[in-house]
């Protein structure tokens, strides 16, 4: 009994330290495909990537107003299905992974906006 305890505590202790590395491991390997998938549909398809990034952009916007006036909880959900329906409308069915990369664009490109350059950078670019 005492050997069954010990490792039932050791393989929970194991498990403990090597899910975080393998969930990073995992994120990263999903943000490297669906990086690639975007420039996939960027080169194979201009017009739906555009059309992508214009929708991920007004569903992003949209999501912020819904969220700020109460009407909805979950803004990645309601930009996601939006985004979907929406595409879905135009005849484009694109992979939920997809459509769900080009709403995390949107939000960094929204968030990121107003950041102002660094002097080093303006005077880098000018010369």
């Amino acid at each position: 009994m005492k050997f069954e305890a010990f490792l039932s505590e050791f393989v929970q202790q194991l498990l403990l330290y090597l899910l975080p590395i393998l969930a990073a491991a995992l994120a990263s390997w999903l943000i490297v495909q669906v990086s690639k998938g975007l420039a996939e549909l960027k080169s194979a398809r201009p017009d739906v990537y555009q059309e992508l990034m214009w929708v991920a952009k007004g569903v992003v916007q949209a999501a912020e107003q819904a969220g700020a006036a109460g009407l909805i909880t979950d803004k990645k959900n309601y930009a996601i299905n939006i985004a979907e329906k929406w595409l879905a409308a135009k005849g484009w069915h694109i992979d939920l992974d997809l459509i769900d990369a080009a709403v995390e664009q949107a939000v960094w490109d929204e968030i990121n906006k107003y950041k102002v350059l660094p002097v080093s950078t303006l005077t880098e670019v000018s010369e």
